[in-house]
Protein backbone atom coordinates (compact mmCIF):
# COMPACT_ATOMS: atom_id res chain seq x y z
CA UNK A 1 0.00 0.00 0.00
CA UNK A 2 1.87 3.07 -1.55
CA UNK A 3 2.28 5.99 0.86
CA UNK A 4 0.07 4.52 3.65
CA UNK A 5 1.91 4.32 7.28
CA UNK A 6 -0.51 0.97 8.35
CA UNK A 7 -1.46 0.83 12.10
CA UNK A 8 1.22 -0.66 14.88
CA UNK A 9 0.79 -1.95 18.02
CA UNK A 10 2.32 1.11 19.68
CA UNK A 11 1.63 0.79 23.85
CA UNK A 12 0.59 4.46 24.77
CA UNK A 13 2.07 3.90 27.94
CA UNK A 14 5.46 3.31 26.68
CA UNK A 15 7.44 6.49 27.32
CA UNK A 16 5.82 5.86 31.27
CA UNK A 17 8.56 3.26 31.51
CA UNK A 18 11.57 4.53 30.03
CA UNK A 19 13.49 6.97 32.17
CA UNK A 20 16.35 7.86 29.35
CA UNK A 21 16.19 11.35 30.25
CA UNK A 22 15.40 13.53 33.40
CA UNK A 23 13.44 17.22 32.72
CA UNK A 24 12.99 19.62 35.37
CA UNK A 25 9.54 20.83 34.33
CA UNK A 26 9.89 23.68 36.97
CA UNK A 27 6.69 23.09 38.89
CA UNK A 28 4.59 19.80 39.37
CA UNK A 29 2.07 20.19 36.55
CA UNK A 30 -0.43 17.35 37.73
CA UNK A 31 -0.53 18.38 41.35
CA UNK A 32 -3.37 19.22 42.88
CA UNK A 33 -5.43 22.64 43.25
CA UNK A 34 -5.21 24.32 46.89
CA UNK A 35 -9.42 23.55 48.14
CA UNK A 36 -10.12 20.87 46.55
CA UNK A 37 -12.09 17.78 48.17
CA UNK A 38 -9.60 14.76 47.65
CA UNK A 39 -11.50 12.60 50.61
CA UNK A 40 -13.75 10.79 48.34
CA UNK A 41 -10.87 8.13 46.60
CA UNK A 42 -11.25 7.88 43.21
CA UNK A 43 -11.39 4.34 41.30
CA UNK A 44 -8.78 3.65 39.08
CA UNK A 45 -10.42 3.85 35.30
CA UNK A 46 -10.79 0.95 32.88
CA UNK A 47 -7.72 0.35 30.68
CA UNK A 48 -9.24 2.00 27.68
CA UNK A 49 -10.59 4.79 29.75
CA UNK A 50 -7.07 5.39 30.89
CA UNK A 51 -5.45 4.32 27.86
CA UNK A 52 -8.01 7.27 25.56
CA UNK A 53 -6.66 9.79 28.13
CA UNK A 54 -3.40 9.23 27.37
CA UNK A 55 -3.51 9.39 24.27
CA UNK A 56 -5.50 12.11 23.81
CA UNK A 57 -2.66 14.09 26.11
CA UNK A 58 0.28 13.09 24.05
CA UNK A 59 -1.54 13.98 20.87
CA UNK A 60 -1.98 17.50 22.43
CA UNK A 61 1.13 18.04 24.26
CA UNK A 62 3.11 16.80 20.42
CA UNK A 63 1.48 20.14 19.44
CA UNK A 64 3.38 22.46 21.33
CA UNK A 65 0.16 24.67 22.00
CA UNK A 66 0.52 24.63 25.72
CA UNK A 67 3.58 23.82 27.80
CA UNK A 68 0.86 22.37 30.34
CA UNK A 69 0.63 19.37 28.10
CA UNK A 70 4.12 18.81 27.50
CA UNK A 71 4.95 19.80 31.31
CA UNK A 72 1.98 16.77 32.78
CA UNK A 73 3.05 13.98 29.70
CA UNK A 74 6.72 14.28 30.59
CA UNK A 75 6.09 14.29 34.43
CA UNK A 76 4.01 10.79 33.41
CA UNK A 77 6.98 9.71 31.72
CA UNK A 78 9.02 10.18 34.42
CA UNK A 79 7.48 8.96 36.94
CA UNK A 80 5.67 5.22 36.01
CA UNK A 81 4.44 4.97 39.82
CA UNK A 82 1.73 7.53 38.16
CA UNK A 83 0.19 5.35 35.71
CA UNK A 84 -1.04 3.66 38.69
CA UNK A 85 -2.74 6.57 40.71
CA UNK A 86 -6.48 7.24 40.46
CA UNK A 87 -6.12 11.17 40.97
CA UNK A 88 -3.75 11.11 37.53
CA UNK A 89 -6.35 10.29 35.64
CA UNK A 90 -8.69 13.08 36.87
CA UNK A 91 -6.37 15.58 36.31
CA UNK A 92 -5.89 14.47 32.81
CA UNK A 93 -9.53 14.30 32.32
CA UNK A 94 -9.83 17.94 33.97
CA UNK A 95 -7.12 19.71 31.76
CA UNK A 96 -8.32 17.91 28.66
CA UNK A 97 -12.04 18.90 29.17
CA UNK A 98 -11.02 22.84 30.26
CA UNK A 99 -8.79 22.87 26.88
CA UNK A 100 -11.30 21.74 24.35
CA UNK A 101 -14.13 24.33 25.94
CA UNK A 102 -11.28 26.86 25.78
CA UNK A 103 -10.23 25.89 21.79
CA UNK A 104 -13.84 25.76 20.43
CA UNK A 105 -14.21 29.61 21.64
CA UNK A 106 -11.06 30.85 20.13
CA UNK A 107 -11.20 32.89 17.56
CA UNK A 108 -10.75 31.89 14.29
CA UNK A 109 -7.34 33.22 13.96
CA UNK A 110 -6.13 32.41 17.19
CA UNK A 111 -6.61 28.67 16.54
CA UNK A 112 -4.69 28.73 12.90
CA UNK A 113 -1.89 30.45 14.67
CA UNK A 114 -1.96 28.58 18.14
CA UNK A 115 -2.66 31.61 20.16
CA UNK A 116 -3.80 30.11 23.20
CA UNK A 117 -1.90 31.93 26.10
CA UNK A 118 -4.79 32.54 28.59
CA UNK A 119 -5.18 29.27 29.37
CA UNK A 120 -5.16 28.68 32.94
CA UNK A 121 -6.87 25.26 34.01
CA UNK A 122 -7.71 23.98 37.72
CA UNK A 123 -9.41 21.27 39.17
CA UNK A 124 -12.32 21.62 41.71
CA UNK A 125 -14.58 19.84 43.73
CA UNK A 126 -17.06 19.87 41.86
CA UNK A 127 -15.39 18.66 38.85
CA UNK A 128 -13.99 16.04 40.66
CA UNK A 129 -17.63 14.95 41.68
CA UNK A 130 -18.67 15.00 37.93
CA UNK A 131 -15.53 13.21 37.18
CA UNK A 132 -16.56 10.18 39.95
CA UNK A 133 -19.94 10.01 38.57
CA UNK A 134 -18.72 9.46 35.24
CA UNK A 135 -16.48 6.55 36.12
CA UNK A 136 -19.57 5.34 37.67
CA UNK A 137 -21.62 4.97 33.95
CA UNK A 138 -22.01 1.69 32.37
CA UNK A 139 -20.41 3.73 29.54
CA UNK A 140 -17.42 5.57 30.88
CA UNK A 141 -15.38 5.73 27.59
CA UNK A 142 -18.60 7.72 25.25
CA UNK A 143 -17.79 10.54 27.54
CA UNK A 144 -14.03 10.47 27.50
CA UNK A 145 -14.02 10.02 23.18
CA UNK A 146 -16.38 13.39 23.24
CA UNK A 147 -12.93 14.84 24.32
CA UNK A 148 -11.74 13.89 20.91
CA UNK A 149 -11.53 16.05 17.69
CA UNK A 150 -14.94 15.18 16.50
CA UNK A 151 -13.89 14.69 13.15
CA UNK A 152 -15.03 11.63 10.37
CA UNK A 153 -11.37 10.53 10.10
CA UNK A 154 -9.91 11.25 13.36
CA UNK A 155 -9.29 7.72 14.22
CA UNK A 156 -7.46 7.75 10.97
CA UNK A 157 -5.38 10.25 11.94
CA UNK A 158 -4.58 9.06 15.10
CA UNK A 159 -3.05 5.43 13.65
CA UNK A 160 -1.23 7.40 10.99
CA UNK A 161 0.14 9.71 13.71
CA UNK A 162 0.91 6.20 15.45
CA UNK A 163 2.31 4.58 12.79
CA UNK A 164 4.61 7.96 12.51
CA UNK A 165 5.91 7.58 15.98
CA UNK A 166 6.42 3.76 15.37
CA UNK A 167 9.00 4.03 12.43
CA UNK A 168 10.74 6.89 13.71
CA UNK A 169 11.93 4.64 16.57
CA UNK A 170 13.28 2.06 14.03
CA UNK A 171 16.26 3.90 13.17
CA UNK A 172 17.77 7.31 12.99
CA UNK A 173 16.70 8.93 9.57
CA UNK A 174 19.13 8.85 6.86
CA UNK A 175 21.18 12.56 6.52
CA UNK A 176 21.14 13.77 2.68
CA UNK A 177 23.80 16.34 1.11
CA UNK A 178 22.90 18.74 -1.00
CA UNK A 179 22.16 17.61 -4.79
CA UNK A 180 20.10 17.80 -7.87
CA UNK A 181 19.10 14.35 -9.57
CA UNK A 182 17.21 14.05 -12.77
CA UNK A 183 16.15 11.07 -14.12
CA UNK A 184 18.59 8.56 -15.86
CA UNK A 185 21.61 10.32 -13.77
CA UNK A 186 23.89 8.59 -11.06
CA UNK A 187 24.90 9.48 -7.57
CA UNK A 188 26.02 8.41 -4.71
CA UNK A 189 22.85 9.30 -3.03
CA UNK A 190 20.68 7.31 -4.53
CA UNK A 191 20.90 4.09 -2.46
CA UNK A 192 19.76 6.51 0.69
CA UNK A 193 17.27 7.76 -1.16
CA UNK A 194 15.79 4.03 -1.74
CA UNK A 195 15.56 3.70 1.94
CA UNK A 196 14.03 6.99 2.49
CA UNK A 197 11.31 5.72 0.24
CA UNK A 198 11.20 2.63 1.26
CA UNK A 199 10.43 3.97 5.24
CA UNK A 200 8.06 6.20 3.95
CA UNK A 201 5.75 4.07 1.93
CA UNK A 202 6.44 5.09 -1.66
CA UNK A 203 8.83 2.26 -2.98
CA UNK A 204 7.13 -1.04 -2.28
CA UNK A 205 8.69 -3.70 -0.78
CA UNK A 206 10.11 -6.07 -3.18
CA UNK A 207 10.09 -3.62 -5.82
CA UNK A 208 13.79 -3.81 -5.95
CA UNK A 209 16.08 -6.47 -5.37
CA UNK A 210 18.87 -5.72 -2.70
CA UNK A 211 21.24 -4.87 -5.13
CA UNK A 212 19.03 -2.58 -7.03
CA UNK A 213 18.36 -1.16 -3.88
CA UNK A 214 22.41 -0.19 -3.45
CA UNK A 215 22.85 1.29 -7.52
CA UNK A 216 23.72 4.39 -7.99
CA UNK A 217 21.85 4.99 -11.33
CA UNK A 218 17.91 6.71 -10.70
CA UNK A 219 16.38 3.94 -12.08
CA UNK A 220 12.39 3.71 -13.73
CA UNK A 221 11.00 2.06 -10.10
CA UNK A 222 12.85 5.15 -8.20
CA UNK A 223 11.80 7.44 -10.44
CA UNK A 224 8.07 6.48 -10.35
CA UNK A 225 8.09 5.93 -6.16
CA UNK A 226 9.82 9.56 -6.23
CA UNK A 227 6.63 11.36 -8.41
CA UNK A 228 4.53 9.42 -5.86
CA UNK A 229 6.36 11.01 -2.62
CA UNK A 230 6.07 14.44 -4.58
CA UNK A 231 2.46 13.88 -5.27
CA UNK A 232 1.89 13.31 -1.89
CA UNK A 233 3.73 16.63 -0.88
CA UNK A 234 2.16 19.09 -3.50
CA UNK A 235 4.96 19.01 -5.58
CA UNK A 236 4.63 18.82 -9.25
CA UNK A 237 5.50 15.35 -10.00
CA UNK A 238 8.30 15.31 -12.79
CA UNK A 239 10.48 12.96 -11.37
CA UNK A 240 13.24 15.86 -10.54
CA UNK A 241 14.81 15.25 -7.04
CA UNK A 242 15.35 19.33 -6.28
CA UNK A 243 15.34 21.33 -3.37
CA UNK A 244 12.21 21.02 -2.40
CA UNK A 245 11.70 17.32 -2.91
CA UNK A 246 15.17 17.30 -1.03
CA UNK A 247 13.95 19.07 1.89
CA UNK A 248 11.13 16.61 2.24
CA UNK A 249 12.37 13.40 1.66
CA UNK A 250 15.21 15.01 4.54
CA UNK A 251 12.43 14.98 7.49
CA UNK A 252 12.04 12.90 9.96
CA UNK A 253 8.49 11.21 10.76
CA UNK A 254 8.85 12.72 14.55
CA UNK A 255 8.64 16.59 13.17
CA UNK A 256 6.10 14.92 10.42
CA UNK A 257 4.34 13.66 13.35
CA UNK A 258 4.58 16.56 15.15
CA UNK A 259 2.87 18.35 11.86
CA UNK A 260 -0.09 15.81 11.51
CA UNK A 261 -0.97 16.23 15.48
CA UNK A 262 -0.63 20.41 14.95
CA UNK A 263 -3.39 19.61 11.59
CA UNK A 264 -6.00 17.35 13.63
CA UNK A 265 -6.09 19.67 16.41
CA UNK A 266 -6.39 23.00 13.60
CA UNK A 267 -9.50 20.39 12.25
CA UNK A 268 -11.37 20.19 15.05
CA UNK A 269 -13.57 22.32 14.06
CA UNK A 270 -17.07 23.79 16.28
CA UNK A 271 -19.58 21.21 15.89
CA UNK A 272 -22.16 23.72 15.18
CA UNK A 273 -20.88 24.29 11.63
CA UNK A 274 -20.90 20.35 10.43
CA UNK A 275 -24.87 21.07 10.13
CA UNK A 276 -24.65 23.76 7.15
CA UNK A 277 -23.07 23.81 3.93
CA UNK A 278 -19.60 26.49 4.55
CA UNK A 279 -16.36 26.81 2.51
CA UNK A 280 -13.35 26.15 3.45
CA UNK A 281 -9.90 27.34 1.72
CA UNK A 282 -6.87 25.84 2.93
CA UNK A 283 -3.86 28.15 2.06
CA UNK A 284 -0.99 25.42 2.39
CA UNK A 285 -3.06 23.33 -0.02
CA UNK A 286 -4.27 25.99 -2.59
CA UNK A 287 -7.19 24.82 -2.53
CA UNK A 288 -11.24 25.40 -2.17
CA UNK A 289 -13.62 23.20 -0.81
CA UNK A 290 -17.77 23.36 -0.28
CA UNK A 291 -18.63 20.98 2.79
CA UNK A 292 -22.82 20.58 2.92
CA UNK A 293 -23.61 18.54 6.34
CA UNK A 294 -19.68 17.29 6.29
CA UNK A 295 -19.57 15.94 2.95
CA UNK A 296 -17.29 17.08 0.07
CA UNK A 297 -19.64 18.83 -2.97
CA UNK A 298 -17.17 21.11 -4.74
CA UNK A 299 -13.34 21.37 -5.41
CA UNK A 300 -11.22 23.77 -6.73
CA UNK A 301 -7.72 24.84 -7.30
CA UNK A 302 -6.76 28.31 -5.92
CA UNK A 303 -4.27 30.63 -5.85
CA UNK A 304 -3.43 32.87 -2.64
CA UNK A 305 -1.44 35.35 -1.00
CA UNK A 306 2.11 35.71 -1.58
CA UNK A 307 4.72 35.37 1.49
CA UNK A 308 4.50 39.19 1.71
CA UNK A 309 1.23 39.90 1.21
CA UNK A 310 -0.17 36.87 2.60
CA UNK A 311 -4.17 35.64 2.85
CA UNK A 312 -5.50 36.58 6.21
CA UNK A 313 -7.16 33.91 8.58
CA UNK A 314 -10.76 34.82 8.41
CA UNK A 315 -13.81 33.68 9.02
CA UNK A 316 -16.30 35.42 7.23
CA UNK A 317 -19.47 34.62 4.72
CA UNK A 318 -20.39 35.03 0.89
CA UNK A 319 -22.75 37.92 1.19
CA UNK A 320 -22.68 38.82 -2.35
CA UNK A 321 -22.05 37.45 -6.07
CA UNK A 322 -20.39 40.12 -8.26
CA UNK A 323 -21.12 39.55 -11.98
CA UNK A 324 -18.76 41.70 -14.23
CA UNK A 325 -16.93 42.92 -11.39
CA UNK A 326 -15.35 46.38 -12.12
CA UNK A 327 -12.00 46.02 -10.20
CA UNK A 328 -11.01 49.34 -7.89
CA UNK A 329 -7.22 48.88 -7.39
CA UNK A 330 -6.20 48.73 -3.44
CA UNK A 331 -4.19 51.32 -2.43
CA UNK A 332 -1.18 49.35 -1.74
CA UNK A 333 -1.21 47.52 -5.33
CA UNK A 334 -1.51 50.93 -6.65
CA UNK A 335 1.73 52.37 -5.57
CA UNK A 336 3.94 48.63 -5.52
CA UNK A 337 2.80 47.56 -9.03
CA UNK A 338 0.32 49.71 -11.04
CA UNK A 339 2.24 53.29 -11.28
CA UNK A 340 5.68 52.44 -11.86
CA UNK A 341 4.06 50.49 -14.90
CA UNK A 342 2.25 53.46 -15.23
CA UNK A 343 5.52 56.00 -14.92
CA UNK A 344 7.35 53.76 -17.17
CA UNK A 345 4.38 53.09 -20.27
CA UNK A 346 2.20 55.88 -21.40
CA UNK A 347 -0.27 53.10 -22.96
CA UNK A 348 -0.84 51.17 -19.60
CA UNK A 349 -4.28 52.60 -18.47
CA UNK A 350 -5.58 51.82 -22.26
CA UNK A 351 -3.84 48.08 -22.56
CA UNK A 352 -5.40 47.57 -19.38
CA UNK A 353 -9.01 49.21 -19.77
CA UNK A 354 -7.81 51.40 -16.42
CA UNK A 355 -10.13 54.91 -15.30
CA UNK A 356 -8.70 57.38 -13.50
CA UNK A 357 -10.77 57.95 -10.70
CA UNK A 358 -9.99 61.50 -8.63
CA UNK A 359 -10.52 61.94 -5.16
CA UNK A 360 -14.08 63.24 -5.28
CA UNK A 361 -14.86 59.49 -7.01
CA UNK A 362 -14.96 61.21 -10.30
CA UNK A 363 -13.43 60.01 -13.72
CA UNK A 364 -10.59 61.55 -14.96
CA UNK A 365 -9.69 61.94 -18.65
CA UNK A 366 -6.43 60.66 -18.84
CA UNK A 367 -5.31 63.48 -21.40
CA UNK A 368 -5.98 65.74 -18.20
CA UNK A 369 -4.35 64.06 -15.52
CA UNK A 370 -2.03 66.29 -13.57
CA UNK A 371 1.08 64.50 -11.96
CA UNK A 372 4.36 65.18 -11.42
CA UNK A 373 5.48 61.35 -12.38
CA UNK A 374 7.08 60.90 -9.19
CA UNK A 375 5.27 57.21 -7.89
CA UNK A 376 4.63 58.58 -4.20
CA UNK A 377 2.62 61.20 -5.63
CA UNK A 378 0.36 59.61 -7.84
CA UNK A 379 -2.76 61.44 -6.84
CA UNK A 380 -5.65 59.70 -8.42
CA UNK A 381 -7.17 55.63 -7.81
CA UNK A 382 -7.90 52.82 -11.10
CA UNK A 383 -10.75 51.00 -11.37
CA UNK A 384 -10.13 48.64 -14.18
CA UNK A 385 -13.25 48.44 -16.46
CA UNK A 386 -15.31 45.20 -16.45
CA UNK A 387 -14.82 42.09 -19.26
CA UNK A 388 -12.25 39.54 -20.12
CA UNK A 389 -9.43 41.63 -19.21
CA UNK A 390 -10.43 42.61 -15.74
CA UNK A 391 -8.23 41.15 -13.54
CA UNK A 392 -11.08 39.91 -10.81
CA UNK A 393 -12.11 37.69 -14.07
CA UNK A 394 -15.86 37.76 -15.00
CA UNK A 395 -16.83 36.76 -10.73
CA UNK A 396 -16.02 38.43 -7.64
CA UNK A 397 -17.53 36.79 -4.55
CA UNK A 398 -17.97 39.26 -1.40
CA UNK A 399 -17.09 38.74 2.07
CA UNK A 400 -17.04 41.81 4.46
CA UNK A 401 -13.86 41.45 6.28
CA UNK A 402 -11.56 44.28 7.90
CA UNK A 403 -8.74 43.20 5.23
CA UNK A 404 -10.53 43.95 2.09
CA UNK A 405 -10.06 39.91 0.51
CA UNK A 406 -12.28 38.11 -1.41
CA UNK A 407 -12.76 35.43 -3.63
CA UNK A 408 -12.78 35.79 -7.44
CA UNK A 409 -12.03 34.66 -10.48
CA UNK A 410 -9.02 36.03 -12.77
CA UNK A 411 -8.29 36.53 -16.22
CA UNK A 412 -4.76 34.22 -16.02
CA UNK A 413 -5.86 31.06 -15.50
CA UNK A 414 -2.64 29.43 -16.40
CA UNK A 415 -0.94 30.28 -13.16
CA UNK A 416 -3.36 27.38 -12.02
CA UNK A 417 -1.07 24.66 -13.27
CA UNK A 418 2.24 25.64 -11.15
CA UNK A 419 2.64 24.06 -7.96
CA UNK A 420 3.12 26.53 -5.68
CA UNK A 421 0.43 29.03 -6.35
CA UNK A 422 1.20 31.89 -3.19
CA UNK A 423 1.15 33.90 -6.24
CA UNK A 424 -1.80 36.53 -5.69
CA UNK A 425 -2.25 40.03 -3.03
CA UNK A 426 -3.93 38.32 -0.51
CA UNK A 427 -7.31 37.78 -2.17
CA UNK A 428 -8.44 34.19 -3.35
CA UNK A 429 -8.51 33.53 -6.74
CA UNK A 430 -10.66 30.38 -7.41
CA UNK A 431 -10.07 27.83 -11.11
CA UNK A 432 -13.58 26.61 -11.11
CA UNK A 433 -15.54 30.03 -10.23
CA UNK A 434 -17.74 29.96 -13.27
CA UNK A 435 -19.17 25.87 -11.24
CA UNK A 436 -18.81 27.86 -8.07
CA UNK A 437 -20.74 30.49 -8.80
CA UNK A 438 -23.73 28.40 -9.94
CA UNK A 439 -23.41 26.08 -6.62
CA UNK A 440 -24.13 29.06 -4.50
CA UNK A 441 -26.73 30.27 -6.28
CA UNK A 442 -28.65 27.10 -6.81
CA UNK A 443 -32.17 27.53 -5.13
CA UNK A 444 -31.59 30.97 -4.46
CA UNK A 445 -34.07 33.37 -5.51
CA UNK A 446 -31.74 34.15 -8.35
CA UNK A 447 -32.28 32.26 -11.73
CA UNK A 448 -28.57 30.71 -12.53
CA UNK A 449 -30.18 30.42 -16.71
CA UNK A 450 -29.86 33.84 -16.76
CA UNK A 451 -25.75 33.88 -15.77
CA UNK A 452 -25.08 33.30 -19.48
CA UNK A 453 -26.46 36.38 -20.58
CA UNK A 454 -25.20 38.65 -18.03
CA UNK A 455 -21.92 37.19 -18.81
CA UNK A 456 -22.40 38.48 -22.27
CA UNK A 457 -22.56 41.76 -21.21
CA UNK A 458 -19.72 43.55 -19.41
CA UNK A 459 -22.63 45.42 -17.30
CA UNK A 460 -21.84 44.91 -13.42
CA UNK A 461 -24.37 42.65 -11.84
CA UNK A 462 -24.50 42.44 -8.00
CA UNK A 463 -26.22 39.22 -6.98
CA UNK A 464 -27.27 39.52 -3.11
CA UNK A 465 -26.97 35.52 -1.16
CA UNK A 466 -30.59 34.93 -0.36
CA UNK A 467 -28.76 32.54 2.51
CA UNK A 468 -25.08 33.92 2.83
CA UNK A 469 -22.80 31.27 2.73
CA UNK A 470 -19.69 30.74 5.44
CA UNK A 471 -16.52 30.96 4.66
CA UNK A 472 -13.10 30.15 6.35
CA UNK A 473 -9.39 30.41 5.49
CA UNK A 474 -7.72 27.71 7.32
CA UNK A 475 -3.72 26.44 7.46
CA UNK A 476 -3.74 22.92 7.40
CA UNK A 477 -0.33 21.04 6.26
CA UNK A 478 -1.29 17.10 6.92
CA UNK A 479 -4.04 15.30 6.45
CA UNK A 480 -5.13 11.76 5.23
CA UNK A 481 -6.90 12.15 1.97
CA UNK A 482 -9.97 9.56 0.19
CA UNK A 483 -7.25 6.97 -1.47
CA UNK A 484 -5.54 6.77 2.39
CA UNK A 485 -2.88 8.81 1.23
CA UNK A 486 -0.68 10.70 3.92
CA UNK A 487 -0.36 14.28 2.67
CA UNK A 488 2.02 17.05 3.33
CA UNK A 489 2.23 20.79 2.34
CA UNK A 490 4.76 23.24 2.75
CA UNK A 491 4.92 25.85 5.05
CA UNK A 492 4.34 28.66 2.96
CA UNK A 493 3.91 31.62 5.71
CA UNK A 494 6.38 30.21 7.95
CA UNK A 495 3.62 30.16 10.44
CA UNK A 496 5.08 27.15 11.90
CA UNK A 497 9.22 26.23 13.28
CA UNK A 498 9.10 22.57 13.54
CA UNK A 499 11.52 22.32 15.67
CA UNK A 500 11.28 25.02 17.61
CA UNK A 501 7.57 24.42 18.06
CA UNK A 502 7.79 20.77 19.07
CA UNK A 503 8.69 19.97 22.70
CA UNK A 504 12.58 17.77 21.80
CA UNK A 505 11.80 15.99 25.30
CA UNK A 506 8.44 15.13 24.46
CA UNK A 507 9.07 13.54 21.11
CA UNK A 508 12.18 12.52 22.66
CA UNK A 509 10.07 10.00 25.16
CA UNK A 510 7.99 8.89 22.45
CA UNK A 511 10.77 7.95 19.63
CA UNK A 512 13.16 6.28 22.23
CA UNK A 513 16.21 8.61 20.76
CA UNK A 514 17.43 12.23 20.25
Amino acid sequence: MRGKFMPTAVMLLLAWNSNCFAVNTGHSAISSASGYDVKTVLPLPSVTVRSELTQQLMEIAMTGIHPVFADTWLQLSNEPELAQDPETYYRIYSLLQQFRREWHALDWDSRERFHLKSFNPSTSATGRHAYDELLQRTDPDSAINKLRPQTENYLTNRRVLLSLLSESRKAPWPALPALKVRPGDSHDALPVIRNILLRSGDLQANTLTPQQMQLTTYDVQTVQAVEHFQQRHGLDADGVIGRRTLNWLRLPPQVRAVILARSILRSDLPQNMSSRRYVLVNIPEFRLRVLDKKQEIFSSRVIVGQIKRQTPILSSEISSIVVNPAWHVPASILQKDLVPKLAKDKHFLDKGQFELVDSQGITVDPAAMVWDGTEENFPYQLRQKPGDHNALGRYKFYLPNNDAIYLHSTSSPGYFKRDLRALSSGCVRVEEADDFARLLLKDSKWNINKLDQMLKEDTTKWLSMTDPVPVYTVYWRSWVDKQGQLQFRDDIYQFEDDARMANTAVINSLVGHS
